[in-house]
């Protein structure tokens, strides 16, 4: 091979391995907007939150954290195969209750009272009736 097309091809492959690798940036999954609080909890701008948590009755269990940059009235669901109801609040980053409890029964939703824009870090925790696992979806 002559010079002349060896340099071609390597400038061609170049610039097909250029734009590979900068189209895969592109494509590449957007990250997730979160940050970490002064506790050291990952904190996300929204509340959108689907799993499992285990609960007790004695005492109100950390389920998810948020902050909000909207007014927000989040809707909570508690799997239909949780073991029993669930008792659910909102705290904000310094303990104090915004809003009122709610009592979700297994396989029902409720719309909690609207947390404030500048409420800043919120927890959402819950009591249960039985302690056990609980499948707990929150939009």
């Amino acid at each position: 091979m002559n010079l002349v097309k060896k340099v071609a091809l390597f400038s061609s492959a170049s610039v097909l391995a250029l734009a590979i690798g900068s189209s895969s940036a592109v494509m590449a999954a957007p990250v997730e907007k979160e940050s970490l609080n002064k506790d050291g909890r990952v904190v996300v701008p929204y509340v959108n939150w689907s799993g499992s948590a285990y609960l007790t009755t004695g005492a109100y269990s950390n389920i998810t954290s948020s902050n909000n940059f909207f007014d927000d009235s989040p809707t909570v669901t508690n799997g239909a195969n949780s073991p029993g109801s669930v008792t659910f609040r909102v705290v904000d980053d310094t303990g104090a209750q915004v809003g009122k409890t709610k009592t979700v029964a297994a396989g029902k939703s409720v719309v909690l009272d609207q947390i404030p824009w500048n409420a800043g870090d919120y927890t959402l925790q819950g009591k249960a009736s039985k302690t056990g696992y609980y499948n707990i979806t929150i939009d």
